[in-house]
């Protein structure tokens, strides 16, 4: 994941739902407790990758609320890294990380509250 990434998944006026998604889960993990309530405001968000790389680098699956992960799970709960690859590569980067932290949180590493 890099600036490129990020600034590409910007470019994408219209996403398919599944891009939508994981979009929204990942910056749901990063700026928690912020909620993404649309795809305008993940492209708020990316207007400047290089924070959310910071975010991405400061992430601590300790850190993160429980609920906020079963959130984020639940955006992306019908999608593979495959599925989400078919709808744009760059989408597929974040599934992984996101699919990733979500899996460490619920194992028991994140807060309970």
């Amino acid at each position: 994941m890099d600036k490129n990434t990020l600034a590409s998944l910007r470019t994408l006026g219209r996403p398919p739902q599944g891009v939508k998604n994981v979009m929204e889960a990942f910056l749901l993990l990063i700026y928690q407790p912020e909620v993404m309530r649309d795809w305008g405001n993940c492209m708020q968000k990316l207007k400047t990758p290089a924070d959310v790389l910071i975010k991405v680098e400061q992430f601590d699956p300790q850190n993160c609320i429980e609920a906020t992960a079963q959130k984020a799970d639940g955006l992306i709960a019908g999608e593979t890294e495959e599925s989400i690859a078919k709808k744009s590569f760059e989408a597929a980067i974040i599934y992984k990380w996101t699919r990733s932290m979500v899996d460490k949180v619920k194992s028991g590493d994140g807060l309970k509250a």
